[in-house]
């Protein structure tokens, strides 16, 4: 192409062709060199073992929480584990931290935050309240989750003689959106999650398109591809996912559940 790579390269989005930036292209690069940017030792960083120790120590955690055992049961996690899934490479007897690692542990990258906020009506227009998480990903999560569930109304239903707190939306399908905007977000994009909550919606943002040329028909129908590997791995290891490929089928049934 006369144009060059940066200028002469196009997506196609809603019909339109459109040139892409420069964190769509470095994605689309990694693509196609079959790589994530999340598994790329990140040589601007040294590796602490004391980041390793918490990050096992947290995903031990998880894993009680999520079965509902004692952490004592839980086998113990090592640095070895995190090199077998690709969170940590070796190099000799050392071990160099990859971006995923980071994003685990002390989260370094500007951009890899959750932005949330609660709008007056049904634009952008006046804020309420905002906050701002960042820290290990996998944490900004839960805190992201828990500031949604403050501003959205909570009811009560009567089923037979029992009253049950019921949340306007379904907070699982809010947590689930969450978590995918999280695992599934282009890295390289200079843009933060976004939750806003208005009068009648909540929209979760999450930045960069679908991943290699999914598209919203087949993510809907269960396809996955994963633009994050290695955290894809930890959050499946975590419990934080459950299966690749079920997330946007259990948002829609939870909707559908709640009636939106």
């Amino acid at each position: 192409n006369s144009q060059g790579k940066e200028k002469g390269t196009y997506i196609r989005v809603a019909g339109t062709s459109r040139p892409v930036d420069e964190a769509v292209l470095k994605d689309l690069e990694y693509q196609g060199a079959g790589k994530s940017f999340d598994e790329l030792v990140n040589v601007e960083t040294d590796y602490e073992e004391e980041d390793s120790l918490r990050l096992c120590d947290d995903i031990r955690k998880h894993i009680a929480e999520s079965q509902g055992i004692p952490m004592q049961k839980v086998r113990t996690i090592t640095a070895v584990n995190l090199e077998n899934w690709g969170v940590l490479k070796k190099n000799g007897v050392s071990y160099l931290p990859t971006n995923a690692f980071l994003l685990l542990t002390k989260n370094t990258f500007r951009y890899a935050k959750i932005q949330c906020a609660l709008f007056k009506g049904e634009n952008r227009a006046v804020f309420i309240d905002r906050k701002e998480f960042d820290g290990p990903v996998y944490e900004q999560i839960e805190g992201a989750f828990q500031f949604v569930l403050k501003h959205i109304n909570l009811g009560a239903t009567i089923d037979g003689i029992v009253r049950k707190d019921r949340y306007e939306l379904p907070p699982e399908s809010i947590r689930e959106a969450i978590i995918n905007s999280v695992c599934h977000r282009c890295y390289l994009d200079h843009s933060c999650v976004q939750v806003a909550i208005y009068d009648n919606r909540v929209e979760i943002t999450s930045p960069g398109m679908l991943y290699g040329g999914l598209t919203m028909e087949q993510a809907i129908s269960g396809r996955s591809k994963i633009r994050n590997a290695c955290i894809a791995e930890i959050f499946s290891r975590m419990g934080i996912i459950e299966q690749w490929g079920t997330g946007f089928q259990r948002m829609i049934q939870g909707c559908k559940e709640y009636g939106v």
